[in-house]
């Protein structure tokens, strides 16, 4: 375990889209893009349902940029792991990581090489990614190729009817 990932995450602010702010996100680290765009990876908890009855916590991260965050009043981000000018290598073949939000849970599917996704995917190929992707609650990352390539093709899949129909 690195001395990062190690720290605990830093509360922040995160503002929804309709202009509601959660005031307890939890904000693990920045990456600085080589177009020089800065990210942020955050966490928020929320509940799910539970396998058979009730609900439990759970935490949904993703990466958001600087307008989706206030700083609260106080709270001192120069601990934050920073990373400056993260550059994207072109993958050698289509090879795409599977990133489970939480264990057990539903996947952000990236490709191989992004700079978006966590240090604990797996690598698969593009049957399994489009599997993946067919699976409630899984999204691909809009940050590379994963949701320009891969959505195309599994939204073709389920629109073709079936030869028996």
């Amino acid at each position: 375990m690195t001395a990062a990932a190690s720290l605990p995450p830093a509360p922040i602010t995160l503002i929804l889209p309709d202009g509601q702010t959660i005031e307890r996100a939890r904000l693990y680290e920045r990456q600085q893009l080589d177009n020089g765009l800065w990210v942020y990876r955050i966490g928020v908890p929320l509940w799910q349902t539970a396998l058979g009855s009730g609900v439990e916590p759970v935490e949904y991260e993703t990466w958001v940029t600087s307008a989706q965050l206030r700083p609260l009043p106080g709270v001192d981000l120069s601990a934050v792991p920073t990373r400056r000018r993260v550059s994207v290598p072109e993958p050698a073949r289509w090879a795409w990581v599977l990133a489970r939000r939480r264990a057990g849970g539903a996947v952000t599917v990236h490709a191989a090489g992004c700079h978006l996704a966590t240090d604990h995917g797996r690598e698969v190929g593009t049957e399994v990614a489009l599997d993946a992707l067919a699976r409630p609650g899984a999204v691909a990352c809009p940050g590379c190729d994963a949701a320009e390539v891969l959505l195309p093709i599994l939204h073709h899949g389920q629109n073709q009817a079936s030869p028996d129909e």
